[in-house]
């Protein structure tokens, strides 16, 4: 239930093993989160940051076993990351490509420090470098490798950039198109055997007398209103909810009288926003590693467009089409224009659209 790329990747993992599988999504193919990403194959760089500031703390004296397990859980985690995106990049080079980000430096003592993490204050005085080469190590050597660009060669290379920066450290991450992703693994699915349906939404879990669950019902929104045969029954020995943000909602179909019902997921959503293609070159994005409160924002080239993002605002109850605030268009305008050069200013009015 669910045709996200989570959803369609379980239904095409299923029908490769010759399983007979229904896939059902209330409304398209990637309609969701998974067309709303910032278009990177990601190996987890801030993960892995994380992982070392949670290594390398206070708290590797005082709970020396929690820290190490937590490091350890969050290592895995980007090793997996790294595994990801090498695959996707080998087996889908007509939707994937490398694409070098450029990490700017304009100081060489960075204060506020990134992340507030005090030793990151030494990053542009070699640690962020040594950083991307342990990185470049985590997946073999297999991308690109990492690399300085010297302030000639980035205001060539970069020409957008103020020529206050010092030098850049350029590392390597995949680029895809998040939605052809998506449906071609629906696609590949189909391809496969399985039964991918859009525009059909689950209106009840089925269960047997002893409380399994034996399928679904659903209704086809595509269908006309008032038609019985727009509701159908689909048994499944296995139900598997692939619904994202929304899988609370899917739970509670499971169990709509529950008195000890209780939320699984913690909502959040980020905002992206897209500029015309001049404020970045056509080749290269850059990332900033210090924003005013930690987090990475990327500014990508995208379409023959600018893509700026993302922010990380907590979310109280999903919706399929949430709204940009100004608040946080003007966050991002704000964090973005601080490598600009004064010439290639961002103005609100640059923005041609936003999504969350």
């Amino acid at each position: 239930v669910g045709g996200g790329a989570t959803g369609a990747g379980v239904a095409l993992d299923a029908a490769a093993r010759g399983m007979r599988v229904a896939m059902v999504e209330r409304d398209d193919f990637g309609a969701g989160t998974s067309a709303r990403s910032t278009k990177l194959l990601w190996a987890g760089s801030r993960y892995l940051v994380q992982a070392l500031m949670r290594l390398f703390s206070p708290k590797l004296l005082v709970e020396p076993v929690a820290t190490i397990r937590g490091f350890v859980s969050e290592f895995k985690m980007v090793l997996n990351c790294h595994r990801e995106r090498t695959f996707l990049l080998q087996r889908q080079p007509h939707l994937t490509t490398w694409l070098p980000i450029a990490v700017p430096f304009d100081r060489w003592l960075i204060w506020p420090p990134p992340m507030n993490y005090p030793p990151a204050a030494l990053g542009a005085l070699g640690l962020f470098s040594l950083f991307f080469k342990f990185y470049d190590s985590l997946s073999g050597f297999q991308a690109p490798p990492s690399h300085i660009m010297s302030k000639a060669r980035t205001l060539r290379k970069f020409p957008q950039l103020d020529d206050r920066v010092k030098y850049c450290v350029v590392f390597y991450e995949g680029q895809h198109d998040d939605a052809r992703t998506n449906v071609a693994l629906a696609l590949t699915a189909a391809q496969h055997g399985a039964v991918a349906l859009n525009h059909m939404s689950m209106t009840e879990l089925l269960k047997d007398d002893t409380g399994r669950a034996v399928g679904i019902r659903a209704v086809d929104l595509a269908g006309d209103a008032g038609s019985h045969s727009r509701e159908h029954t689909i048994l499944a020995d296995t139900v598997m909810f692939c619904g994202g943000p929304f899988t609370d909602e899917l739970r509670q179909l499971e169990c709509p009288d529950d008195p000890d019902y209780t939320k699984v997921v913690t909502g959040a959503s980020g905002i992206h926003v897209v500029l015309p293609s001049y404020f970045t070159p056509s080749h290269m994005g850059m990332l900033d590693m210090a924003t005013t409160d930690g987090r990475f924002l990327f500014f990508l080239p995208w379409l023959n467009h600018t893509i700026v993002g993302t922010t990380d605002s907590p979310c109280e109850k999903p919706t399929m089409r949430p709204e940009a605030t100004e608040e946080e268009i003007n966050w991002v305008i704000t964090e973005a224009s601080k490598y600009i050069a004064p010439d290639v200013k961002i103005r609100r009015e640059d923005v041609l659209s936003a999504w969350s």
